[in-house]
């Protein structure tokens, strides 16, 4: 009798389970995702006035976005210098990751865990660095001093966009590394054997099989990347100065300082924007699969 009971409660049981799987994620999107961003829009509708948010319902912080110049200045350049620093990034991870599962044998899981390191320490603490070492008294300046290249600090290193850029190009290697490294582990050895059991060259091996295969890994790194970057707005403001203040750094002072909510929530919705349609179309690139020829 108690088997007859039992047998319908298992899959009660696994329905509730499964149930609760899928609802924990979906509460946890809904409660750091969207609900935040509903909230973004809502701010972004209304306006302020002294300070105090008014719940009139208008437009005006889009229009002001759109028609201030010096808004659209900061967005193209946070724009571009995220694109260029992620771009750079890939450019170098992506090779590194292929020269470490390639080339290294039994001590890539070494190399791979040298490079990811910096990740070990506080964000902070590694653009104070790149401060130190692009200061005036710094790694490069002393060096440029020591062997009598200059006779005073170069000036142009810190508080410069080279600097916002450079240290944003930083920042972001471990993290195209990650997904690029992951990506070609997971190529089987047995294409490319194929490959060149096919004759194909070491060149036409990479095109045709193991760019295609592991391109979409490269993507995922570069869209990582682009995301922190135009995100920033510590780094900017601790290697940049004024000169290289970026869309991220006027965010937090529409928000802070200005105590101007709506018009921070539209340039934040903007920004949002933008990225996501340029994330679509790295991932649109991103697709296909590896042919032999």
């Amino acid at each position: 009798m108690s088997s007859t009971v039992e047998a319908p409660r298992a899959p009660a049981r696994r329905l509730q389970l499964g149930s609760l799987t899928v609802a924990l994620p979906l509460a946890w999107l809904a409660a750091l995702v969207l609900v935040p961003n509903a909230l973004l829009i809502v701010y972004s509708l209304w306006r302020a006035d002294n300070g105090v948010i008014v719940h009139d319902w208008t437009l005006m912080n889009y229009r002001q976005v759109f028609s201030s110049e010096l808004i659209r200045v900061l967005l193209f350049r946070t724009l571009y210098t995220a694109l260029g620093a992620a771009l750079l990034a890939t450019f170098i991870a992506y090779p590194l990751a292929y020269f470490v599962t390639r080339r290294l044998g039994r001590h890539r899981l070494t190399a791979a865990l040298l490079v990811l390191v910096p990740l070990w320490v506080s964000y902070l603490i590694r653009v104070f660095a790149w401060k130190i070492i692009l200061g005036d008294t710094g790694v490069i300046n002393s060096f440029l001093q020591s062997t009598n290249l200059t006779t005073q600090p170069v000036e142009a290193l810190l508080y410069t966009r080279f600097a916002v850029f450079l240290t944003l190009t930083y920042v972001a290697i471990p993290y195209v590394f990650v997904t690029s490294y992951t990506a070609l582990e997971r190529i089987p050895p047995a294409l490319i054997e194929a490959s060149h059991d096919a004759g194909a060259s070491g060149f036409r091996t990479f095109r045709h099989v193991v760019w295609p295969l592991s391109k979409q890994g490269a993507a995922i790194g570069f869209g990582m990347a682009f995301l922190i970057a135009t995100g920033d707005y510590l780094t900017p403001q601790l290697v940049g100065g004024l000169d290289g203040t970026m869309f991220g750094s006027i965010i937090v002072s529409e928000f802070g300082f200005a105590a101007n909510w709506p018009l921070g929530a539209a340039m934040a919705l903007t920004l949002l924007a933008v990225v996501l349609m340029l994330l679509a179309a790295v991932a649109r690139l991103a697709r296909g699969q590896g042919v032999l020829e």
